[in-house]
């Protein structure tokens, strides 16, 4: 297996009730994560506008987006945060990175970004 960078991006939109979930990780089983860094912002799509509202934002890793997977909270979910509370993980196929976003403008455009080294 070789160790390469990771970077990964997953992007949704947030609902009308400025809420939504992305979620990223490992793609095969051949596949390790070790993730460093985790970050998130919302824009707009395809204009050059910031957010009215500032989301919050929950970070969970494992197979699902609940309270026992729990890592981290940013009230900076729209003008951008960074995390490193997954940093001392190692992530397998089935386990994902979720960030879940809460109390933002409805249509905006959710990004979460994963860096950090995974085997191939």
């Amino acid at each position: 297996m070789a160790r390469v960078s990771l970077r990964d991006s997953a992007v949704i939109i947030l609902d009308s009730n400025g809420a939504g979930t992305a979620r990223l990780g490992p793609l095969t089983a051949r596949e390790t994560w070790y993730p460093s860094n985790v970050s998130i912002k919302t824009t707009f799509p395809g204009v050059q506008l910031g957010p009215t509202l500032e989301s919050e934002c929950d970070i969970f890793m494992g197979a699902t987006a609940s309270p026992e997977n729990f890592r981290d909270k940013s009230y900076q979910g729209s003008s951008g945060d960074a995390t490193g509370a997954l940093s001392a993980d190692k992530m397998i196929k089935g386990q994902y990175i979720w960030a879940k976003w809460s109390r933002g403008d409805a249509g905006m455009q959710a990004t979460v970004t994963v860096t950090g080294m995974k085997d191939v």
